[in-house]
């Protein structure tokens, strides 16, 4: 039941960023999310189960099943509260006549990392810890959303002129 919900809240967060590369303000490399993706779906099951394993050893099954548990509501508060804090912020934004992108982006991905503190598992709640720093989730942000009009801005001399065409009779 929670896969299915991620795997459509990832379908929609996709989604999101497609909408955002249409309209060509933020253009995001969909095909190294997607790599990425496949590689958090086969790869981080058999890491999460060793380190179960490893870190139960260590600290005892107890400890190990409270701080899944403890993760897991920190996640849903993490989600909760955040969504406000975002919608604001793009509102806020709207109001004054801004494009809202980089509030957007850094929504979405803390509420990915929402998602991952909701996981079971120690390696996905020490990634979505590091990607609530806001330095980390910059990077992140940078690395993977660039400016869209960079390539085909035209360069001007500065004045502009506007003419309309009439058709000659």
């Amino acid at each position: 039941m929670l896969s299915h919900y991620f795997l459509v809240s990832i379908y929609s967060i996709l989604s999101t960023i497609e909408i955002l590369s249409i309209n060509d303000s933020v253009r995001v490399d969909i095909m190294n999310i997607k790599k990425i993706i496949t590689i958090f779906v086969l790869l981080v099951p058999i890491l999460e189960i060793v380190l179960f394993v490893e870190i139960g050893s260590i600290i005892g099954s107890f400890n190990t099943i409270l701080i899944i548990i403890i993760t897991a509501f920190l996640g849903i508060y993490l989600i909760k509260y955040n969504a406000s804090i975002y919608m604001s912020e793009i509102q806020g934004k709207l109001m004054r006549g801004i494009r809202p992108d980089q509030e957007i982006l850094s929504g979405i991905v803390i509420f990915i990392c929402g998602i991952l503190l909701l996981i079971p598992g120690f390696l996905t709640d020490s990634i979505s810890a590091i990607f609530l720093f806001k330095p980390f989730r910059s990077y992140l942000i940078r690395k993977y959303a660039t400016s869209g009009r960079t390539g085909s801005r035209r360069r001007t001399s500065g004045n502009v002129i506007d003419v309309d065409h009439t058709e000659d009779k």
